[in-house]
């Protein structure tokens, strides 16, 4: 039985992606497994079934307490794993651990079918730009190779001997100070009241921008309808076919300018998080480890409160945003011009719902320190 002492990796993988390819790809975790416990004489404690409750709990008990130096997160990287909701949280949620520690080598994707959106320089999916920052492993050749040829357990032998020697590197990593400012001088490092302060007073600011993205969905929203009357006009008049593309043609002329800035909305609001999470996460950590006089003290209790409820106002909002991304199908079979706009649409709520990720691991953590 997996414990929390002892090396682990957890795999983060889509069923349907080791479906297709008939096990596979929980067969490679535990050929790794394998052959670091060769090389090692010990065990590789391998988490693989997400439904589970071992892999909640461990999960959960590692980032928390255990994940200096000894825990691996192995995503697999395919075009359907950043569609998952579950997998790309588990990405951010990991990815703010191991930096607030220093230990960014402990992300270690696979890159099992190759995703072209990776490679692009300027993407603004946070999830691409956290893997594609990483050294990931190309498996896109491997995967094709009979997992018995010499090929394939020399690469096998590879990354296992990989593992160990970023294990051995992470031993002597220290946590990097906890700064959230960009301008700090060195010789003037924040206190633990003045990152909190600088933390909280970042809240009324992303908070605008959560309202100007619900104010834009509104405006985009009362064109569609609008546009869904006037073609219920136009098929009163019998105009047919042609009335309604031309009122779905009128409709993304309307919203293209809304949607771009739900665009940018959605890519200030995740980076940002992205950028500040290890910081705050360090704040926390830095919080737990001085104990209760810290934790309870009244700076503290305003900090925690303050990210609680915007944690709980955004998940508020994205039960209409849901809703709004879910209506978005039916509106990207109008016309062709509908597409790339829904598309884009579609994109910017991801990025939100990345953003409420990140807040929500924020708030699970206080829980966990407050206790």
């Amino acid at each position: 039985m997996a414990t929390s002492s002892g090396a682990a990796g957890f795999w983060s993988y889509t069923h349907r992606d080791d479906e297709i390819e008939d096990g596979r790809i929980r067969r490679l975790a535990n050929k790794i497994a394998n052959e670091f416990e060769v090389i090692t004489a010990e065990e590789l404690h391998v988490f693989l079934d997400k439904e589970d409750i071992k892999w909640g709990d461990e999960w959960r008990n590692r980032i928390d307490t255990a994940l200096t130096g000894s825990t691996f997160f192995m995503p697999i990287v395919t075009p359907r794993f950043f569609k998952s909701e579950e997998c790309r949280r588990e990405v951010l949620t990991f990815s703010g651990h191991a930096a607030s520690l220093g230990l960014d080598e402990l992300l270690l994707p696979i890159m099992y079918i190759d995703v072209p959106g990776l490679h692009k320089s300027d993407t603004s999916d946070d999830v691409m730009t956290l893997i594609a920052k990483r050294q990931y492993e190309n498996w896109t050749e491997l995967r094709l190779e009979d997992e018995n040829s010499p090929k394939y357990r020399q690469a096998v032998h590879r990354l296992a001997t990989r593992l160990v020697e970023i294990l051995e590197r992470a031993a002597e990593v220290e946590p990097p100070p906890v700064n959230l400012a960009e301008d700090v001088n060195a010789e003037e490092e924040p206190g633990m009241l003045e990152l909190m302060a600088e933390a909280e007073s970042a809240l009324p600011r992303w908070g605008e921008v959560m309202s100007e993205f619900a104010i834009t969905i509104q405006e985009i929203g009362e064109a569609a309808r609008e546009a869904s009357a006037d073609m219920e006009k136009s098929d009163a008049r019998g105009a047919g076919f042609a009335g309604r593309l031309r009122a779905a043609r009128q409709l993304s002329e309307q919203i293209k300018e809304p949607v771009e800035r739900m665009s940018e909305l959605g890519v200030q609001y995740s980076m940002e998080l992205v950028k500040v999470d290890p910081g705050i996460l360090g704040i926390l950590r830095q919080v737990e480890s001085e104990g209760a006089e810290t934790y309870e003290s009244e700076q503290a209790t305003e900090f925690f409160k303050a990210i609680r409820d915007f944690a709980q106002i955004g998940r508020r909002n994205m039960v209409s945003f849901q809703e709004f991304s879910d209506s978005l199908q039916r509106v990207s079979g109008l016309s062709k011009s509908m597409r790339p706009l829904t598309k884009k649409m579609r994109g910017a709520i991801q990025k939100v719902m990345d953003g409420q990720a990140i807040m929500d691991e924020w708030e699970r953590r206080i829980d966990e320190v407050t206790g």
